[in-house]
């Protein structure tokens, strides 16, 4: 099963709180006029809450909710005519059946006829080209196109007829009146239009905001000032706050931080909209229940009555979110007298097992944990398509994915550790997962044996590390090669036991690098480019700033062997962050035997270390450029 990515009509995350909420602000009619904002990352649900407010008034023949999509609309339409228009013709679908209506609404549209077509003079700059006057004074605008053909010159004129003729549409014949008149008019207009559709509130709501371009997420925020403080009418925005101030910043590009330009933005957002609600990003509770209420789906219909027990139980859970809850396959089965099979159970047990780590990966958005749950029902319907789906398990890729998609860096290197393993086995893992069965506080690792990565800086490898199934003595080359789409599958070229014993030399102190040469130059340029990769990473993982970190030494030499790489590890160092540097990264570079082109990347960035707010790093380098001089 795959979950859409779209607005869901099942509450699975206990959003009605939030629709109840507002719709219960909107029943006290003194509080209209108002503008409400829906606040939260993309994904967060904000379109799903939209759609509950909508549903709740679905009933209620007073109130009449529009559904705006200014992204839709996007480089089609004018946003803000767009937006009036929307509106006029809702309530028209709506109320059409009452007398005088229909009336009052083509009086309204006129009125926003007139606002497109001041839009269109301002675009055409007729004033500036052609001392035609704007429609602030136009008596009658069909007559100034004539004296516009006549006046343009060099401009088109077969543009502007064109152009000038779509105006006449929109205007014929208008009296002489000023723009303030016309808004003026415009808001008189909507107020006879709200009267006759006999209604007690007029609710729109905007969704995608945060989606559109800058201009376009502008103009439809001035078009809805023309109806804010309008008696009946509430706006509802659901729109990711950044977003929308990234807007104004680009709308107003001359307001610099320093005469207060981030303080305008905010103003601006807060005048616009009066009273936020904000979707918090969900915890590691609520995102077990969501988990488990997804896996529910998947096994039982949307509409089934066993669904809807789930689904009851959870939203009951999801009422204290600060309390530990998840569903067991033991209360689904009770809840629903329903008998799980075998794989239906690993679903379950699997949601129960990633939650942690996944809400952590994800930072509690349900979209980022649909979309990771879709791309694993992708991978096992390649897998079953491409006829090998019986060498993949399933909690098995789903734990590997996860250290895919949320740390690639460790994910490269369990890779990399398992294509130089005859086995394909990542026996390195076996240490820390023994650690984490005899359940010690930190997973710590023997002295004796190099862990792949680090997991006592990493509080999410940890975690990860201690998920179900133990991956030390699985046979992961069939996942690497589903993985491929992301990973450029690649074996090493070479026999794995000349590969093996590389690695093994390279990853020791400088005695024993010096001692792996003649075996590093049996490489193929291929496998040696492949494994600077490898050592890169390593490197890149362990750096500390008191002590060399493995395979340094050995990159060394591995660079010295093959000098079209010592580039690649030049640039490997540089995406180290300085703190994280000692003065190992400085010296030794005189045994590489740097070529020319990389003695200059060397002398570069040993330039920008010197000016390190990493004292020992700053220090050692200056010496090493006065050494170099």
């Amino acid at each position: 099963m795959l979950w859409p990515d779209n607005e869901s009509n099942v509450d699975l995350l206990n959003y009605q709180s939030i629709s109840n909420a507002i719709v219960k602000l909107l029943s006290d009619q003194n509080r209209l006029p108002v503008s409400i904002g829906i606040h939260g990352d993309w994904g967060a649900g904000k379109s799903t809450v939209l759609s509950m407010i909508e549903d709740s008034y679905s009933g209620d023949d007073k109130t009449v909710c529009v559904r705006f999509n200014s992204w839709l609309y996007q480089g089609l339409e004018d946003a803000q005519t767009a937006l009036m228009q929307k509106i006029t013709n809702d309530l028209v679908k709506n109320r059409s059946a009452i007398e005088g209506f229909k009336e009052a609404a083509d009086s309204f549209l006129k009125r926003v006829d007139w606002l497109k077509a001041a839009k269109k003079v301002a675009n055409w700059g007729v004033t500036a080209a052609t001392g035609i006057p704007t429609p602030s004074s136009v008596q009658d605008l069909s007559n100034a196109i004539d004296a516009l053909v006549t006046k343009a010159g060099s401009l088109n004129q077969d543009d502007i007829k064109s152009g000038l003729g779509e105006l006449k549409t929109y205007i014929g014949s208008a009296e002489k009146r000023r723009v303030v008149t016309e808004i003026t008019e415009f808001r008189e207009e909507y107020n006879k239009l709200l009267k006759a559709a006999k209604i007690d509130r007029l609710v729109i709501l905007v969704d995608d905001l945060d989606r559109c371009l800058p201009d376009t997420a502008i103009a439809t925020m001035e078009a809805m000032k023309l109806f804010l403080f309008m008696p009946k009418t509430a706006f509802i925005i659901a729109a990711d706050e950044t977003m929308i101030e990234y807007s104004v910043r680009r709308h107003f590009p001359n307001l610099s931080e320093e005469v207060g330009g981030i303080a305008y933005t905010r103003n601006y957002l807060e005048k616009l909209i009066q009273i936020p609600f904000r979707i918090p990003a969900l915890n590691e509770n609520e995102t077990s229940v969501y988990l488990s209420l997804l896996a529910s789906q998947s096994i039982c219909n949307d509409g089934s009555d066993e669904f809807k027990c789930v689904l009851e139980h959870a939203q009951t859970m999801l009422k204290e979110p600060w309390t530990k809850a998840s569903i067991s396959i033991e209360q689904f089965e009770e809840w629903t007298g329903k008998k799980l099979s075998g794989e239906e159970k690993e679903l379950f047990f699997m949601a129960s097992q990633i939650a942690p780590a996944l809400n952590q990966g994800t930072k509690g958005n349900p979209r980022q944990i649909k979309r990771f749950l879709n791309a694993f029902m992708t991978r096992l319907l390649v897998a079953e398509s491409a006829g090998y789906k019986d060498a993949i398990k399933e909690n098995v890729l789903i734990k590997l994915m996860l250290l895919e998609r949320f740390n690639p860096n460790a994910y490269e290197l369990l890779r990399l550790d398992c294509l130089s393993n005859p086995e394909g086995k990542p026996h390195s893992l076996k240490a820390m997962e023994d650690a984490g069965d005899n359940e010690a506080e930190h997973l710590a690792v023997p002295s004796n044996q190099k862990p792949v990565f680090d997991v006592e800086k990493d509080d999410w490898l940890g975690n990860w590390v201690s998920i179900e199934p133990q991956l030390s003595d699985v046979k992961l080359t069939p996942y690497f090669f589903l993985t491929r789409e992301k990973v450029k599958f690649m074996g090493f070229s070479q026999g794995n036991e000349l590969i093996e014993r590389a690695i093994k030399l390279l990853s020791g102190d400088a005695l024993v690098v010096a001692s792996a040469q003649a075996t590093i130059e049996q490489l193929s340029p291929d496998d040696a480019d492949k494994l600077m990769d490898f050592l890169v990473t390593k490197i890149q993982s362990f750096a500390s700033a008191t002590q060399t970190p493995d395979f340094y030494h050995g990159a060394h030499l591995l660079s010295k062997c093959f000098k079209e790489l010592q580039s690649k590890l030049l640039k490997g160092l540089v995406a180290i962050p300085e703190n994280r540097i000692g003065a190992w990264a400085v010296s030794g570079w005189e045994r590489v035997e740097l070529g020319d082109d990389a003695k200059k990347e060397l002398h570069e960035l040993l330039k920008d270390w010197s000016e390190s707010e990493n004292k020992i790093l700053a220090r050692t380098s200056k010496q090493q450029l006065k050494r170099d001089k």
